[in-house]
């Protein structure tokens, strides 16, 4: 499917701040952090691995207020200001103490919450933008009325057009469901999946950080199968999990085109999208000094 105006408009929203790259001792910063704050989703969509229940059950599972506590303490003191995002494998908001989690994680970047939208509500939205959330993304399933009706919830919540996006994903597989489709690291095969290239390369370790409910960063958002696990920020900080041996074998494999390792080599995902300036940064880094990459 060709590129929509939605979801080029997406892809502006993510540019805007992975594109600001901060330099640390001449190691690029992660300037993106997807935080899967639930194992909780009350949907099952066809191209989510969710649809087969004995591949990834609902679980309420949670992320604690200690660890998000813990998470923008670190986050205060590398003066963060990419984008937090919680979304990945879960619905955020049946997180049981949501609101209590977007105060924690509050700060001097971008906070955004991506849901399905059918626990919004004005009052909801109110009282997420009060704890912290300045960028709403919404995905609808149902249909095209939907987009008048959260249009005129987020008005009478106070919100501008610059506080939201709302993102089709109402249509069938003809149009691969509205949305740029993968495989989700190999796991599904719905849709008119692009075929996998072991010879691409992808940013996404470049740029991005992907941590799991429990403390474990995983290798992207795309890998939902979890096989690759670089460290837990229970046990080590976000600043040396992210120049961790692991994540920088990785990161100079995927920069140099080389998909061949698992689970890298079974996944589709378009990863050049974004992260060019940091896939620079790490290429200078790695000529300037030893790190962690072999």
């Amino acid at each position: 499917m060709a590129i929509t105006e939605a979801t080029k408009a997406n892809l502006r929203r993510k540019s805007g701040f992975v594109d600001n790259v901060q330099v640390i001792d001449g190691v690029p910063l992660f300037s993106w952090v997807d935080i899967n704050i639930t194992e909780l989703c009350n949907r099952t969509c066809v191209f989510c691995p969710r649809v087969d229940e004995a591949l990834y059950p609902n679980q309420n599972l949670n992320m604690s207020i200690k660890l998000t506590d813990k998470i923008a303490s670190e986050l205060a003191e590398l003066n963060y200001s990419g984008a937090i995002i919680l979304s990945g494998f879960g619905e955020p908001t049946l997180h049981p103490e949501i609101y209590g989690i977007v105060s924690s994680l509050s700060g001097p970047y971008r906070l955004e919450i991506v849901t399905n939208g059918d626990k919004l509500t004005t009052t909801s939205i109110e009282s997420l933008t009060n704890a912290g959330i300045n960028y709403f993304v919404v995905s609808m399933y149902d249909g095209a009325h939907q987009r008048e009706y959260f249009e005129t919830m987020f008005h009478d919540a106070g919100l501008g057009e610059d506080a939201f996006i709302l993102r089709d994903r109402w249509h069938d597989g003809e149009d691969d469901f509205g949305l740029k489709l993968t495989n989700r690291g190999g796991v599904i095969h719905t849709g008119q999946q692009p075929e996998v290239n072991v010879d691409s390369p992808c940013y996404y370790p470049a740029y991005s950080m992907m941590l799991d409910w429990n403390g474990d960063v995983l290798l992207c958002v795309q890998d939902w199968n979890k096989r690759v696990k670089a460290g837990n920020i229970y046990m080590d900080s976000l600043w040396n999990i992210w120049q961790s041996p692991i994540l920088g074998r990785y990161r100079r494999r995927l920069i140099g085109a080389d998909r061949n390792t698992a689970p890298c080599r079974d996944c589709n995902a378009d990863g050049t999208l974004h992260g060019f300036q940091h896939k620079d940064h790490w290429l200078a880094a790695y000529e300037g000094k030893a790190l962690a990459s072999k």
